[in-house]
């Protein structure tokens, strides 16, 4: 029996070459500069709003690579458009285009980040560590000894996180804009926008579900409370019916736009 012959593991700058010109390569930059920049911009000063604003063009990138790869080509056409609509990739894509337009925000930025942090993760055990050290070659001790750690953190860490994000989403981020309204950090219409995004993920996300849910009982029990004013539990009713008629709305306009099972 011939003996086996050893596999030639190509030389470096072919393989960074093949990695570096791949269309996936240039969405792992767009979520490295999100996460790099995230870090800046919080050890500066919040004025300071270069570094914010190159976070969001990491995401602008790397959400714009990825509806191009799952549709393709823009298209004139109403399918498309229904198509495109309905991918939450599409939802991130706006809302980052209303932050990076606005005054920032610095808790706009923490889901995103978060996001970025495990995809930076995945890309780096699946792609980049294997690229550097071929589990073939005498290096490739270093990509089997890190893998593992890398798949741990995120099998053990990203659930959890992006159950958080999606209450941060809920219960900080959307009063931080009421708030920023009255000191003149964001538009009147941010916040009606934000709550299109809001409404869009509670149809599609469970997490974002359930964060609403927590926030329902938490405020309902607020407004039982004999200590709160009459006034006060008027206005919530309002308010909670209004959040009520608007999911309701948008559910019945989503309704026909959802795509064909495929």
């Amino acid at each position: 029996m011939p003996p086996a012959v050893p596999v030639q593991t190509p030389p470096l700058t072919v393989r960074l070459s093949k990695l570096v010109l791949s269309i996936q390569f240039l969405w792992f930059v767009g979520h490295v500069t999100t996460a790099l920049y995230y870090i800046l911009y919080s050890r500066s000063s919040p004025t300071g709003g270069k570094n914010y604003s190159k976070a969001y063009y990491g995401t602008l990138l790397s959400y714009g690579i990825i509806l191009y790869k799952s549709h393709g080509r823009p298209e004139f056409s109403r399918t498309y458009l229904q198509r495109i609509l309905m991918d939450e990739n599409t939802q991130y894509l706006f809302l980052s285009l209303i932050w990076v337009t606005s005054k920032p925000i610095f808790v706009t930025l923490i889901p995103f980040t978060t996001f970025s942090f495990f995809h930076t993760l995945n890309y780096t055990r699946t792609q980049l560590l294997p690229a550097l050290f071929p589990p073939t070659s005498p290096s490739g001790h270093i990509t089997t000894r890190l893998s593992p750690t890398l798949q741990s953190l995120v099998q053990n860490y990203q659930v959890p996180a992006l159950s958080r994000v999606a209450f941060a989403e809920v219960w900080i981020i959307f009063p931080i804009l009421i708030f920023s309204i009255l000191t003149g950090n964001a538009s009147i219409f941010t916040p009606v926008l934000y709550a299109q995004f809001l409404r869009f993920r509670y149809f599609v996300s469970p997490v974002t579900q359930a964060a609403f849910a927590s926030l329902a009982v938490q405020c309902d029990r607020l407004a039982a409370n004999e200590r709160t004013p009459a006034l006060a539990k008027k206005v919530y009713e309002k308010i909670r019916e209004w959040v009520v008629n608007f999911g309701n709305a948008g559910q019945q306009q989503a309704a026909p736009a959802e795509p064909p099972a495929q």
